[in-house]
């Protein structure tokens, strides 16, 4: 199996460097082809599906979706103007975009076919939120402040979409949400900085270029405390134009803008990131209400993960692999689940 799936990646390799060599063979020979369209004609959408189907598993983290909006460049409203001028301590950078976003998250035990979840295993809980959020693009550095808020709970509509889905597709039913969290207001304020370190290889390997983007991150809430240290690396064509895939927090994300292009990029990317935790509500449960009894969190954990991105003129997608390191004392084994996340100019 593992010989397979080597022998495919690398094949896949080598037909994404021969079409981008082709591409920008063609480019080269039509002088009078259009410039790139900038980055501020449009806004963005970024659209992000989380599963641990993708892994083989279903429990933990098992889905999260979200979806951005991302403005224009510098097209800001009056608070996102204010708020930049102030915030002229933190950053040189000229560009600016605003985004607002709609998410929901899914936790669920190991053996969602019990009523009760097992003693020692984590509680059933969902979050449905909304966020509001600053970016800061100074070419080479990347800041991003972003307020999340939302509830935890019945509310979150966490049960509701769960076994709708698993209705539709044949799968258990998730017997025991009625042992979920309680109704919570949950909120989370994140500031993240990425750095990004570009390498262009010698003319004529594909036009291929290298980075490396280490980032940091703090979230603060009753929903999320952590802080977190992280590195990326990719390889393919035309790094310059983009940060990264999204991703749903609390991982290390990209930005939901990127810049559009005639023709086509890819790239490959891998990572790692530490995360140490404070405060966990999906783990430990409600904050500032009575509750289920949750588990105790292990206060650092880390994050693996590997994969591709595609674009074309003004539409990226991405999958993204990962492996989450045990989250709790007694977690059986560690968390798979895959990323997809589509973002288009508009």
């Amino acid at each position: 199996m593992t010989a397979k799936i080597a022998c495919r990646a690398g094949l896949a390799v080598s037909v994404l460097l021969a079409w981008s060599a082709t591409v920008r063979a063609d480019e080269a020979d039509t002088p009078d082809r259009a410039a790139p369209h900038p980055v501020s004609a449009g806004g963005f959408i970024s659209a992000t599906f989380e599963n641990d189907i993708f892994g083989g598993t279903d429990r933990d983290y098992t889905n999260g979706i979200r979806v951005d909006w991302i403005s224009r460049r510098n097209d800001l409203p009056f608070w996102a103007r204010t708020a930049r001028r102030g915030l002229g301590w933190l950053t040189d950078a000229d560009d600016w975009y605003v985004t607002y976003g709609l998410g929901q998250n899914i936790y669920t035990p190991s053996d969602i076919s019990l009523d009760i979840p097992e003693a020692g295993d984590r509680p059933y809980a969902g979050f449905l939120y909304g966020s509001v959020g600053l970016v800061a693009d100074r070419g080479d550095l990347l800041d991003t402040i972003a307020l999340d808020v939302g509830i935890v709970g019945p509310a979150s509509l966490a049960e509701e979409a769960q076994t709708l889905v698993h209705d539709i597709i044949g799968a258990q039913r998730p017997n025991g949400w009625d042992t979920q969290i309680e109704n919570e207001v949950g909120f989370r304020l994140l500031w993240e900085r990425k750095r990004r370190f570009l390498w262009d290889f010698e003319p004529g390997v594909f036009g291929l270029q290298a980075d490396a983007a280490p980032s940091f991150s703090v979230a603060l809430g009753n929903v999320d405390t952590s802080a977190s240290v992280g590195l990326t690396a990719r390889l393919g064509d035309r790094l310059d134009d983009t940060y990264g895939p999204p991703r749903v927090q609390p991982a290390v994300a990209g930005p939901g803008f990127f810049q559009p292009t005639e023709g086509v990029g890819w790239y490959l990317f891998a990572g790692a990131a530490g995360r140490v935790v404070g405060r966990n509500i999906f783990l430990q449960g409600n904050t500032f209400t009575d509750g289920v009894d949750g588990v105790t969190p292990n206060r650092v954990v880390g994050d693996f993960q590997g994969g591709i991105a595609l674009q074309f003129r003004s539409v990226e997608v991405t999958y993204t692999h990962v492996l989450r390191t045990r989250e709790f004392k007694d977690q059986r084994e560690p968390a798979q689940f895959g990323s997809v996340n589509l973002r288009f100019r508009l």
